[in-house]
């Protein structure tokens, strides 16, 4: 059961040689521009503005070196008061103009600053006005008022429109003094004063159309109104990046088979976006206060797919089985988080994820403990024939590397790479990589490694797959697979369904034996030395008799429950007497915060 992020603003792949170039150009620059205003070098201002602002170009389409340059407090605004106060020097500068010239170009030249700055105060009220509290989807929103939309102007990139507009502005005061002609700099500064008032004047008119908060809260309310009027009485509660939208999109089929409505919560819009299709109604509610103030009086079962900050706001709430389902069962740490012992109830799969929360004695009580079975699984088609002499297809799905530095996390850095490259010289075997989602957002080196295994795959060509999206997914990429290799993750237990055999990298140092008890869900797996060289031993092995075929049978028993009654029918019952024993405990449900 992989955790999730707070935040995903790792390391990355860090910064190439071109970004260090244009960051020290850049700086450069500003160092020259000051100096050539003292010194009224005003061809020198020309050409430094000039760059400057190309390099700002380069500079904000790069996250990484405009992270860097703002947390050194150098950010595109500061770069650009900068170029302004150097130009201002250099109007200062004596011989270009009369004085009263001089002073009328500082101050329009101060003007612009300042229309920037007041147009980028108002859009900040613009946006948050703009921004619906409330994202819905299949829920009747007829009739509802939403807030004015924003027109297409204050949308799209207007920050850096305004700068690279002060500096056109900039760059016709400096060619006035290399020209030594004041109506250069008054019609060029005037043109971009002009663009900047339009600007401030639609900012204004829009504000004054839109009603500001009264709307937004009248749009919220509406909706309130109308998710009340569902009597939801399942939440399914999601909070994460884009790349944890995953964790809830597997859970969208088993509650559109509950007979009890159901709801799902998000908490951020990028998720909300990228949202599997689905039938259920969704809302997305980014603000904490405005969830908070959401009430949902006939909701009694909350499930949770991942431990992240944001819970906490509907764990308050008081008359609700707060169940923690997760995202996979797994060996990892976060299937047996101590964080858990905050929910009422923690279901998993099998007897082995509770033999998990019982040896690492992390204050879960086993009476809290359900097991509910993986009704995601049944899709999962079993193997039958042995693979024979036909091509393999053999599935490589790492997990990502984690927040640790454990080695049995990810077999990408020290393994897969030699792992990939033995597979695709086999002229018997077909590759399919599909890598985590987070693969590569905290370990560069992890990045480097599946960019690698990318690049051998795509140059091996043929029949060798990358799955980069979600699509197949990867359960559908399980069946068409004759061998999963992977690492000790929620994959491991789910591919089990389908009783084909499967690999493991041990990474540990432990022996086998140590390794299998430490990680049961690796105690029917071939396990792989990490230089990958008795790969092949085990694919001639699982071709000719697969000896843990057996094994595999009763391991699936144990991680996964009894194959009868089947899994969606034991989680059906499990919400069933969540939400029976919500009501008996608190037959009046009254919300956090809203007596």
């Amino acid at each position: 059961m992989t955790e999730p992020a707070e935040s995903l603003g790792g390391s990355g792949p860090g910064p190439t040689n071109v970004d260090r170039l244009v960051g020290v150009a850049g700086l450069a620059c500003y160092v020259l521009l000051p100096l050539a205003g003292v010194f009224g070098w005003a061809i020198a201002v020309v050409v430094a503005v000039a760059v400057s602002q190309a390099l700002d170009l380069l500079i904000v389409a790069n996250q990484e070196l405009r992270a860097a340059l703002a947390r050194a407090q150098f950010g595109i605004a500061v770069r650009t008061l900068a170029r302004e106060l150097s130009v201002v020097i250099l109007l200062l500068s004596a011989g270009w103009a009369t004085r009263d010239n001089v002073r009328v170009a500082v101050v329009l030249v101060l003007a612009v600053a300042g229309l920037r700055l007041l147009c980028h105060l108002l859009l900040v009220l613009v946006r948050r006005r703009a921004v619906r509290p409330v994202e819905a989807l299949n829920i009747d929103l007829s009739g509802v008022n939403e807030p004015a939309p924003v027109p297409e102007v204050l949308q799209r990139r207007v920050s850096e429109r305004f700068h690279g507009a002060s500096a056109l502005a900039l760059l016709g005061a400096s060619i006035a003094v290399v020209v030594n002609r004041p109506v250069v700099l008054f019609v060029v500064v005037g043109l971009v004063l002009a663009l900047e008032l339009a600007g401030v004047l639609a900012a204004i008119g829009w504000l004054i159309r839109s009603r500001g908060a009264l709307v937004r809260q009248s749009y919220l309310d509406a909706v309130h109104q109308r998710v009340g009027e569902l009597h939801s009485q399942v939440m399914l509660y999601h909070s994460g990046t884009d790349d944890t939208t995953y964790q809830v999109d597997m859970w969208l089929p088993v509650l559109e088979r509950l007979d009890r409505p159901a709801l799902v919560v998000l908490r951020e819009r990028p998720c909300f976006a990228l949202l599997a299709p689905t039938s259920l109604p969704v809302i997305c509610i980014p603000d904490a206060v405005d969830f908070m103030g959401f009430a949902l009086p006939d909701v009694r079962v909350a499930l949770y797919t991942a431990n992240v900050g944001k819970v906490i706001h509907m764990l308050r709430e008081p008359g609700v089985r707060h169940v923690f389902v997760g995202h996979g069962d797994s060996d990892k740490a976060a299937s047996f988080n101590p964080f858990s012992r905050v929910y009422s109830e923690i279901w998993v799969a099998g007897e082995g994820g509770r033999d998990r929360y019982r040896r690492a004695a992390v204050g879960v009580r086993d009476d809290d403990i359900v097991e509910v079975g993986r009704p995601q699984l049944e899709d999962i088609r079993v193997a039958v024939d042995p693979i024979g002499d036909r091509v393999m297809s053999v599935l490589y799905a790492p997990t990502w590397e984690g927040w640790t530095a454990d080695p049995a996390h990810t077999s990408l850095v020290r393994t897969g790479l030699a792992l990939v490259e033995r597979l695709v010289g086999l002229a018997d075997v077909r590759v399919i990589y599909k890598p985590h989602p987070l693969t590569g957002s905290v370990s560069p080196a992890a990045a480097a490694a599946d960019a690698a295994i990318r690049s051998v795959i795509a140059g091996a060509g043929g029949r060798h797959l990358t799955v980069a999206g979600p699509a197949p997914t990867l359960y559908e990429c399980f069946n068409d697979a004759d061998l999963l290799i992977a690492d000790i993750s929620s994959v491991l237990s789910d591919f089990i369904t389908s009783q084909k055999p499967y690999v493991v990298p041990n990474l540990t140092g432990l022996s086998e034996v140590a390794f299998r008890a430490r990680f049961p869900t690796a105690g029917t797996a071939y396990l792989l030395d990490p230089a990958a060289e008795r790969l092949g031993a085990i694919l001639d092995l699982v071709r000719d008799t697969d000896p843990l075929a057996a094994d595999r049978r009763a391991l699936r028993h144990y991680l996964l429950g009894p194959a009868e009654p089947d899994a969606m029918t034991r989680f059906a019952a499990a919400v069933d007497a969540a939400y029976d024993r919500a009501v008996s405990m608190s037959p009046v449900r009254v919300a956090a915060g809203r007596e």
